[in-house]
């Protein structure tokens, strides 16, 4: 190789390893100028469907995907699976394509597209041994049939991933605490309180000697406020809420969605205790993280909503604009079993009927009861509340 390939080569890993570790740091637009040089200089200098020109497009993809540019990142990635010549040769590029083209179908609500890719994935990263990107994988496939609703499903397969990690890495790798943090979530949903407050505080034990103690502490305090407020205690989840809305408001760099997410925990808090003013004064401000700033989490917004609905509601105020675009959102993101989507039908029943218009409600909320019923069991808290819903609707038409 001369001196001038060489020294294309050397510029051209520079500028793909910076751009990575932009990607990493959250930094997608610093990073999309150096990825585009990269791939500019890889494929003037390798060809088009050379292995490494593939792997600058493939992050090129990912930058794409974090500054909200589905259609370019999808793009790209299907470009990089026609080039890359099939599994069976370039099976690490591949997996890689399709994992992102999965996030890119989940972000645009289809799921079942995105389920499809995360099992190609999983298979191409379990055929070639790249613990990193199978881990990525699997938690990707979790958290595509938490979306789906088959929330079981997710908490099982999170817990076999956590065991994994935990056996190969050590108890204490971010790996294994971030799938048993995921896993303490789903529990949530499916109204196993106490074991996910149990799970929560054995975490928040442990964060604070990770170097990941600030996004992993704050992930697991928030499924520990939704625990408890579910569960019936808002008081104590009001207390852990303000230490999340402190710890996320203070932290420096923090995410946007920690410091929302946070926030939404605690008016969830206060509007179990029947204090919608404080609920509603807590988030007007939070609205300004909406849309830009959350990237494709889209599913905060819809909580946004719901919380907000709920307080608007609570306040005997107008929730009808509220609660439908919540419904909207779990609609274009999330099954139609998913929890949040249930407990979303749920509130829009109820607001239906503040309304007047009690046939619509009755219709509205039969159907939603039906679907607790069938998809979480006669003993989850949500199919009581919808069923309570119902009832008391019912009873006043």
């Amino acid at each position: 190789m001369g001196f001038v390939r060489k020294w294309r080569a050397r510029k051209a890993w520079d500028l793909h390893q910076d751009a990575l570790r932009l990607l990493n740091l959250g930094r997608a637009r610093d990073a999309e100028p150096l990825i585009g040089k990269a791939v500019d200089i890889r494929s003037a200098a390798l060809g088009s469907d050379a292995a490494d020109t593939l792997e600058s497009r493939v992050v090129r993809a990912n930058v794409l995907h974090r500054l909200q540019r589905g259609e370019e990142a999808e793009t790209e990635g299907r470009e990089v699976l026609r080039l890359a010549g099939g599994e069976a040769v370039q099976p690490g590029i591949v997996c890689r394509a399709r994992l992102l083209i999965g996030r890119v179908c989940l972000a645009t609500g289809r799921a079942e597209e995105a389920r499809t890719e995360a099992a190609a994935a999983l298979e191409l990263a379990g055929r070639y041994h790249d613990e990193p990107i199978r881990h990525s994988v699997r938690m990707f496939h979790a958290r595509v049939l938490n979306v789906l609703g088959r929330h079981v499903e997710a908490a099982t397969e999170l817990g076999a991933i956590a065991a994994d990690e935990a056996a190969g890495s050590g108890p204490r790798s971010i790996g294994a605490l971030n799938a048993r943090s995921d896993r303490a979530q789903i529990l949530v949903y499916l109204g196993r309180y106490e074991e996910a407050e149990e799970e929560c505080r054995a975490l928040i034990d442990i964060a604070p000697a990770t170097q990941h103690r600030v996004p992993l502490g704050l992930a697991v305090l928030n499924a520990l406020v939704l625990a408890l407020a579910m569960g019936g205690r808002a008081v104590e989840a009001e207390a852990e809420a303000r230490t999340a809305v402190e710890f996320a408001e203070s932290a420096k760099g923090m995410d946007a969605r920690f410091v929302l997410t946070a926030r939404l925990g605690l008016a969830r808090a206060l509007n179990a205790q029947d204090r919608y003013d404080e609920a509603l004064s807590l988030l007007g401000p939070s609205n300004d993280f909406l849309p830009g700033d959350l990237g494709t989490e889209e599913e905060l917004a819809a909580a946004l909503r719901l919380v907000t609905a709920t307080a608007l509601l609570g306040l005997g105020q107008d929730a009808g604009g509220t609660v439908r675009e919540a419904v909207a959102v779990c609609g274009r993101i999330l099954g139609p079993y998913h929890h949040r989507a249930l407990e979303a039908g749920t509130l829009h029943g109820r607001v239906l009927a503040a309304q007047g218009r009690t046939a619509d409600a009755l219709e509205r909320l039969a159907a939603n009861a039906a679907d607790w019923r069938e998809h979480f069991g006669d003993g989850h808290p949500g199919t009581r509340a919808a069923q309570e819903a119902l009832s008391h609707v019912s009873s006043a038409s």
